[in-house]
């Protein structure tokens, strides 16, 4: 056992039934670190030519970090990786609530799938029993369903249920895995990875403790969150309202995408906005374990609407992409919305977009009723969003086509309908509109995974000129709209920080920049959790290190930079609002791009990792 880990992978094979527990050295847990570094390392070692994500060969890892399991805010998150379905490149999604520290009390740092079970099967860690069992009797059923039938067999105590549900039992490409209700690994399609294998659940019963190299450190770094929440900003704002509550702040800086990512505000955007409606519909928090922000809120609606409180919220992005994207601008058809994605296993953000892309189409005249089986569909209808909701869920109809992702879409809808199909890589972007944040923009077409928010820190950061900028490196001024050099930079370093803190499987919102904690705490955490005495130098080398083990798995799936586009809808002018005018500058994006590969040191014309560069991590191997 090495001091915050258990020392034990668990590696399992569906398709001949067996289990095994491996240990991994010392090197190998200080060169990775785990998280979705452990997931790209089996991916890459053992994947070594291009494969369907589909394929039986296909690797998912669920993993936990070094200190998962401490009783420390932002310190419960898993990473799960695979070859996504959504993208057809590196897949790699996270997680908090309490899957994570329960895969760690079980004894395991990682769980390593590969193979087909034969028939629906589910993963069971009863303590220190493991088995693949029979899971007929919860395939087809809802996510609400398949947890209560799961805990009323095994008890309600000290358990945690991770699952694909309906979507990724019918291979819907942006299905997500639900971790036991509101916790959701939503992108990239890691749920029809699942479905792929018959692998309904995995489910995780233990008692176990995590030992730590400095237990006392641990406990003192959990009183250091408490004490610093106080005056933190944003920590402050999720522990009072969650995510809901900067949907009128991001709104009134003209960054939330509405109708269909043409415009970067709604008008009727304070309807979204969490303490709006938190008198009606709120049904108190939860929080993930050990976190004292408690940043996940619950709602609840008998009308016109009914919603229950067993399923959480919608986040931001959810208002955003099931919410203003769609001119939908009452909450409780958006927690509707929100219900049934997460009951069926549906990631938001892409449903959203697939619906956008839809109803666009149908408002142009370029589709019609009859494309939809008869069923009138447009934006600003809640009814319609959830009879297409169960479609994509069923396969039926147009939700059949959709569920399969735009490209596919547009291939069988016809390239008329290309304009309106709003994604990268097949990945629809999140409510953060790269027309207002060059930095997201940049981040969107070059990121292994496909577009995503999380993996960078937004322009504000450089626009602070303060040491939270500094003290990662970035030197030299900028504002928030710049698309100069030092916003690449910006974007590469901050990079390197959010992938290091999904490598120790950190949570961004207690973690990431101007956050709960500062990068010294990092420091101290990490040695308490280990006794190693890592440096910021290390840990941002492991961040790096990661991110070149993914887009070198993007390098064998056949991707190059022909990849990292933007949709032209995003360099065309936003119309109104707060952000009228801005758009991804088509000029300077380029060059922008070029810097990018140039400071990762990765090849020009292909963008990916040269030989250099991966001896330099380490990844010779990976060569």
């Amino acid at each position: 056992m090495i001091n915050g880990y258990t020392g034990t992978i668990l590696r399992v094979d569906l398709s001949d039934n067996t289990i095994e527990k491996i240990q991994m050295p010392e090197e190998f847990y200080r060169k990775y670190m785990g998280g979705s570094a452990f997931g790209a390392y089996f991916l890459l070692k053992e994947v070594l030519n291009k494969i369907d994500a589909f394929d039986k060969k296909n690797i998912i890892t669920i993993a936990t970090g070094a200190a998962t399991g401490a009783a420390v805010s932002g310190a419960s998150r898993c990473c799960i990786t695979a070859v996504s379905p959504e993208t057809g490149g590196a897949g790699d999604t996270q997680l908090g609530g309490s899957i994570g520290p329960m895969i760690k009390r079980a004894g395991f740092d990682a769980i390593v799938i590969t193979g087909k079970a034969k028939t629906p099967s589910y993963l069971m860690l009863d303590y220190d029993k493991i088995e693949i069992r029979d899971a007929k009797h919860i395939w087809g059923k809802t996510i609400l369903n398949a947890h209560d039938t799961l805990t009323k067999e095994h008890g309600a105590k000290n358990i945690s249920v991770l699952q694909c549900g309906l979507a990724g039992e019918n291979l819907v490409r942006y299905s997500c895995l639900i971790g036991d209700f509101n916790d959701a690994a939503g992108r990239g399609g890691m749920g029809a990875v699942f479905g792929s294998k018959n692998l309904r659940a995995l489910v995780v019963k233990s008692k176990g403790l995590v030992e730590f190299d400095d237990a006392d450190g641990i406990k003192a770094m959990a009183k250091t969150g408490a004490k610093q929440l106080q005056g933190s900003g944003f920590p402050e704002i999720l522990k009072e309202s969650g995510t809901p509550g900067v949907v009128a702040p991001q709104a009134e800086g003209g960054n939330f995408a509405t109708h269909n990512f043409s415009k970067s505000w709604h008008k009727d955007y304070k309807k979204l906005h969490g303490p709006a409606y938190e008198k009606d519909i709120g049904a108190g928090s939860t929080s993930c374990f050990g976190c004292i922000v408690s940043c996940r809120k619950k709602v609840k609606a008998d009308s016109p609407w009914n919603v229950t409180d067993r399923l959480g919220g919608p986040e931001f992005e959810t208002l955003g992409l099931l919410g203003s994207n769609l001119d939908i601008v009452d909450p409780v058809a958006v927690a509707k919305a929100n219900e049934l994605c997460n009951n069926y296993g549906l990631d938001t953000i892409s449903t959203g977009g697939a619906a956008s892309y839809l109803f666009e189409c149908l408002e142009k005249k370029i589709l019609t009723k009859d494309d939809c089986g008869g069923r009138e569909l447009g934006f600003n209808d809640p009814e319609g969003l959830f009879w297409l909701i169960e479609q994509i869920v069923n396969r039926k109809g147009i939700g059949d086509t959709l569920a399969d992702g735009l490209v596919a879409a547009v291939k069988k809808l016809g390239e008329k309908t290309a304009p309106y199909a709003i994604h990268v890589k097949n990945k629809v972007p999140a409510i953060h509109m790269a027309q207002v944040k060059p930095s997201l923009a940049l981040m969107y077409a070059v990121n292994p995974i496909g577009s995503d928010h999380m993996s960078n820190e937004h322009d504000w950061l450089i626009a602070s000129e303060s040491e939270i900028s500094k003290g990662l490196g970035i030197l030299g001024t900028g504002d928030a709209s710049s698309t100069d050099l030092n916003k690449v930079r910006m974007t590469v370093y901050s990079q390197y920080y959010y992938s290091l803190l999904d490598t120790l499987c950190l949570c961004m919102f207690c973690w990431g920049c101007g956050s709960l904690f500062t990068y010294r705490n990092l420091e101290d955490f990490v040695n308490a959790a280990t006794g190693w005495e890592t440096t910021m130098f290390e840990l941002m080398k492991a961040g790096e290190r990661r991110i070149a083990m993914l887009r070198q798995i993007n390098a064998r799936q056949g991707f190059t930079t022909k990849e990292d586009t933007l949709p032209k809808r995003l360099f065309e002018p936003l119309p109104d609002g707060p952000a009228k005018g801005r758009c991804v500058d088509a000029k300077t994006f380029p060059e922008m791009i070029s810097q990018y590969y140039e400071l990762l040191g990765w090849d020009s014309e292909t963008g990916n990792p040269t030989k250099g560069r991966l001896k330099d991590l380490g990844l010779e191997w990976a060569i």
